[in-house]
């Protein structure tokens, strides 16, 4: 439905510009930034900003997003905006299964005066990861409400990203989760967060950071130490055994020299 509306609206912007004989131009990228991320987490909501070379009375931008399962994707069906600034933000709450997507924007830029359109297209390769789940708690330790509180994630010392509270409640706590995609190497990672609100700490720590060793990838099997730990106390026990079963019947015991 929201396709239809869209190319319907489409449609009635080309209707109007039959009266100044409109001249569409050829499709073209040159002109057309498009700002946002190439990897994303799976069930995480991001940002795109389309930004188009000024110079028209009027801009539209239409955004169609594909891969192999969309299930949580959102917005399923085409989407458009317009206005006459040229700069387009568009919300994309990825899937929850990890695909690649490919994202198809379409803007048009319109001269009202003479009917000019110029349309710019391209296409975002995204890949969506399976995230790492980050939960912390924080606690507002003041009698008063705190708001705008951020925390900052760090991997290896290396800044990551960051969640924005809008407000907390005096004496009270809160989660906090981040979703990350993970672009270091499987093994242990140092995660640190910090605060940057006064009076804000994470809960049972009284600190305005915190850090702990984290470990990417399938953890490493050690089930083989088990087992050879009990095989070898299963062959320890088995030789006790059998020394105490012959160890005695093996043994002569030799007459005293006295004894004839």
């Amino acid at each position: 439905m929201r396709t239809v509306v869209a190319f319907a609206m489409l449609l009635l912007v080309f209707m109007q510009l039959l009266f100044v004989a409109p001249q569409v131009e050829g499709v073209t990228s040159a002109g057309m930034h498009i700002e946002g991320p190439s990897v994303i987490a799976t069930n995480s909501t991001v940002h795109y900003r389309v930004i188009v070379s000024a110079g028209f009375d009027k801009y539209m931008c239409t955004l169609l997003i594909g891969g192999e399962n969309l299930t949580g994707l959102s917005p399923v069906n085409q989407t458009m905006q317009e206005n006459t600034r040229g700069v387009f933000d568009f919300s994309v709450h990825a899937p929850n299964v990890t695909q690649s997507l490919y994202l198809s924007f379409k803007a048009y830029g319109i001269i009202n005066s003479t009917g000019k359109i110029k349309v710019y297209e391209r296409t975002l390769y995204v890949e969506v990861k399976k995230a790492y789940t980050v939960i912390a708690s924080i606690k507002n330790t003041e009698n008063y409400t705190v708001s705008n509180v951020t925390v900052n994630f760090y991997v290896d010392n290396r800044y990551i990203g960051n969640v924005t509270v809008d407000k907390i409640s005096p004496n009270s706590t809160k989660k906090v989760t981040y979703y990350w995609v993970p672009d270091v190497g499987n093994g242990v990672h140092n995660l640190k967060m910090t605060i940057d609100a006064p009076g804000v700490v994470f809960g049972g720590t009284n600190a305005n950071s915190y850090a702990r060793d984290i470990y990417i990838g399938k953890l490493p099997n050690y089930g083989w130490i088990y087992y050879l730990g009990v095989a070898t106390l299963s062959v320890l026990v088995v030789v006790l055994i059998f020394q105490l079963l012959f160890g005695k019947k093996g043994h002569r015991e030799r007459s005293p020299k006295w004894k004839k």
